[in-house]
């Protein structure tokens, strides 16, 4: 028999896990043994039905009879099949149970080589077709429909098809019980024409169904992902805000300490000026007693009478200006808190939902935000500044005053914000005692993160949420193995650029890492960055050597060379990685880092536009594009000889700054942007990927 490639799962059971025995269909079109339907129908226990045990469709079974059932003629042709092609298939015909060594067509029955003969040789088989079991085929083992026979008449053929009555006919019946002038029928092979069709026309549609539902299932797990990359968001926002409302409860602390040191100081100078005057008046109280004990003690009746107008005139005064009631209090001091309100104020900070309609998607996605006091319902806001009431100060809730980078004196007068880490995860250690190397990072088109690591010679590739996948590449020479990899690069069509350096070959991926291409770097002679754009061509940095003069080489998504960019308007092109990016429009931008700015051109290569930071001065190391805006990465040099990246300036397409960031860390070596802007970034000598915070949402 012509081989059959038959999957153990086509002629599986799925109840028994077993091969089918006598296979009955239900309703929903799952197939199950005749056996196993019985057990189940026993054990549900529904009268008049049977629940599908994988859909939970229910089909009706009126004599809770399972043989009632309709038998899978796909799934007894495929058992059919497998018995030939295992040989072991006996005689139909006679009871001898020889093995059957050819197939009636027309009877449907397998022939043993007595029957065979028989077949041969008698009239009444003259025609039948007889065909070889070696050569026999799937089409070979469908049952002829001449042999379908009439329950009610013996011998007689189901030769009409009752369009009334849904039912197989023979001729008899179509004279007694099916009459032409009540009931509509046709010939067998016309309504099985009409049926195929109709068969044909559900099939494309079902087909078209279960892709539509396939893509939904994608953009769900795209949601799903999406929620979880937003919790560690709105984490980080929460985390954020808090961190906030603790910076400006330690700085109203520290003001209010000074305040009680200050308020105590007065009061003690207070009570010092009170505690002389007191002491004095008590001198002359006592001097004045003094006296006039004396007086009464040893004066004469005219000493008395003499010194008693004075002494009573000393005595009136005293009493007018030593009574004591002059003293003054500077009152109780406390600290007083107005608990229900700061409550009250705690309670405002809330996660507000905002439901964003994504294109493609049948339900919309929502999108969170830690937010404080928000009026909007649905409105996604961040905190504001909260110095009415905490603290008097006029400074910025949100940011972290720091220097600005570059020098001289901004035009915006714009604060740094800190990147405020989220979060990390590692790249795997494929051997004990492996260095830590990471080479490169990239995103790719479905928010997988690519981790180039240049001591393994291989890529690994990590979730969204930095949960390790797999890996590809390693050691070699064989198509897909790497040889010294130094860069990668990804593709808005979903695949993955690798760029060796002792070979000058760049190796194409697909983004589950399947090698799909390679091609060698032509008219290059320094390769430096190198990006993707969004025709799918590779464009090559090249910083140039001696008399061969620099620019960006570009090829096609073949491989094949297609020119190359003088970029006349740069003096030297810098060998730092990150100088090349595409724009939402195609176009080339290519740092200047001698200029400090971002020259931009076009498809073909022509020079359209330099664009200016409108700032100060910034050391710009490269460049990467988010969305419709211009990230610059800036230097940061630790020492003379050591220079990294600092940390991130959000520029729109004019040149005007947006927003400016630093990194925590002073040894940043890579840096790249998911699709949700938040930052990512590699420490010298680690093989952690840090996480921060989004820059969007400030």
């Amino acid at each position: 028999m012509r081989t059959v490639v038959l999957s153990s799962m086509e002629l599986q059971c799925g109840l028994c896990d077993h091969q089918y025995s006598q296979p009955r269909v239900l309703s929903c079109l799952h197939t199950y043994c005749l056996s196993c339907l019985e057990t189940l129908v026993k054990k549900q226990d529904r009268e008049g039905e049977v629940c599908c045990p994988v859909c939970q469709q229910r089909t009706l079974l009126p004599s809770s009879d399972p043989s009632t059932l309709p038998s899978d003629p796909i799934a007894g042709m495929l058992l059919e099949v497998k018995s030939v092609e295992a040989g072991a298939v006996t005689c139909t015909s006679c009871e001898e149970n020889s093995s059957a060594v050819c197939r009636c067509l027309d009877c449907a029955a397998f022939l043993c080589s007595n029957c065979q003969g028989a077949h041969r040789f008698m009239k009444c088989f003259k025609s039948h077709r007889l065909v070889e079991l070696e050569k026999l085929s799937i089409g070979d083992l469908a049952s002829p429909v001449k042999l379908l026979t009439c329950t009610k008449h013996d011998g007689e053929a189901l030769e009409f098809y009752c369009n009334t009555c849904d039912m197989l006919v023979c001729l008899k019946c179509t004279a007694i019980d099916h009459r032409m002038t009540s009931h509509q029928y046709v010939y067998i092979n016309d309504a099985a024409a009409v049926m195929k069709e109709r068969l044909l026309y559900l099939l494309e549609n079902g087909r078209k169904r279960s892709e539509d539902v396939r893509v939904q299932l994608l953009h769900m797990e795209e949601k799903i992902d999406h929620v979880q990359v937003e919790k560690t968001r709105v984490k980080g926002e929460v985390d954020k805000v808090f961190h906030t409302l603790l910076t400006k409860l330690e700085d109203r602390q520290e003001e209010m300490r000074q305040d009680v040191e200050t308020l105590y100081q007065r009061q003690q100078q207070f009570l010092n000026t009170q505690g002389k005057s007191l002491q004095y008046d008590e001198e002359r109280l006592q001097a004045g007693t003094r006296f006039v004990e004396k007086l009464v003690t040893y004066g004469s009746t005219s000493d008395l009478l003499t010194c008693g107008k004075l002494v009573t005139s000393q005595f009136d005064l005293l009493f007018k200006q030593c009574t004591g009631n002059d003293m003054k209090s500077s009152g109780e001091v406390g600290v007083s808190v107005d608990y229900h309100t700061f409550s009250n104020l705690l309670n405002r900070i809330q996660i507000k939902i905002k439901t964003v309609p994504k294109i493609g998607v049948s339900s919309p996605v929502t999108m969170a935000a830690c937010s404080l006091g928000a009026e909007s319902r649905d409105a996604v806001v961040t905190s504001p500044p909260l110095k009415e009431q905490f603290s008097p100060s006029s400074s910025k809730s949100n940011v972290s005053e720091e220097r600005t980078f570059g020098k001289g004196n901004d035009t915006a007068s714009m604060d740094v914000t800190e990147l405020h880490k989220v979060g990390s995860f590692g790249k795997r250690v494929e051997k004990s005692g492996d260095s830590p190397h990471i080479g490169c990072i990239a995103v790719g088109a479905n928010g997988n993160i690519y981790v180039l690591d240049t001591y393994s010679w291989l890529v690994q590739v990590f979730d969204k949420e930095g949960k390790y996948r797999f890996k590809f590449g390693g050691r070699g020479q064989s198509p897909g193995q790497l040889q010294r990899p130094v860069e990668l690069a990804t593709s808005t069509k979903g695949y993955i650029a690798v760029r060796e350096s002792t070979t000058d070959r760049i190796q194409i991926f697909s983004d589950t890492g399947q090698f799909i291409f390679k091609f060698w770097l032509h008219s290059v002679h320094k390769p430096r960055s190198m990006v993707i754009d969004r025709k799918g061509r590779f464009l090559v940095e090249d910083v140039g050597k001696g008399r061969f003069p620099h620019g960006v080489v570009i090829y096609n998504s073949d491989g094949k060379l297609l020119t190359k960019i003088q970029c006349t308007e740069i003096s030297k092109l810098s060998v730092n990685r990150y100088s090349l990016a595409i724009s939402a429009q195609n176009q080339l931008l290519v740092v200047d880092h001698r200029a400090n700015c971002v020259q931009v051109y076009s498809e073909e290569g022509r020079h359209l536009r330099t664009i200016h930071p409108r700032c100060s001065r910034l050391d710009i190391r490269g460049i990467i594009m988010d969305q419709n805006k211009l990230i610059l990465i800036l230097k940061n040099r630790v020492d003379r000889d050591s220079w990294y990246i600092g940390g991130l300036v959000v520029m729109a397409k004019d040149g005007t700054v947006l927003d400016k960031f630093k990194f925590p860390e002073k040894v940043v070596t890579h840096v790249a942007l998911t699709h949700e802007g938040c930052p990512l970034a590699v420490l010298l000598g680690s093989s952690d990927i840090h996480v921060y915070g989004s820059i969007h949402t400030k």
